[in-house]
């Protein structure tokens, strides 16, 4: 089963995500929502999100050193989130999606 852990701040904001998987499509399809804010982050927006992989695992936290880029970030990941959510309605047997700190505010 695919894990994806989001972790958010005492404002609801996603800080943190994590991606347990293996070798599955839905751990292939999650994978690729979870790494595409990396990407947005770092080439859209210009900015550094800490990112590793390790094993089957791939973990970023977000940078939120420009206050004005707030509102962008958080389109970004609650895109994210909604695409993850998404995934895991259509396949609950092989997709987790857990938050941590769910007092959303954004």
């Amino acid at each position: 089963m695919v894990e994806v852990l989001i972790e958010r701040d005492e404002e609801g904001r996603v800080q943190a995500v994590t991606l347990r998987g293996d070798d599955s499509p839905e751990a292939l399809a999650a994978a690729a929502l979870v790494e595409a804010p990396v990407l947005g982050m770092r080439h859209y927006l210009h900015l550094t999100p800490e990112a590793y992989r390790e094993g089957d695992t791939f973990r970023f936290r977000v940078d939120r050193s420009d206050i004005f880029l707030d509102r962008e970030i958080d389109a970004i990941l609650e895109t994210m989130v909604l695409g993850l959510r998404s995934l895991e309605r259509d396949r609950p047997d092989k997709l987790a999606v857990r938050e941590i700190g769910l007092d959303v505010k954004v």
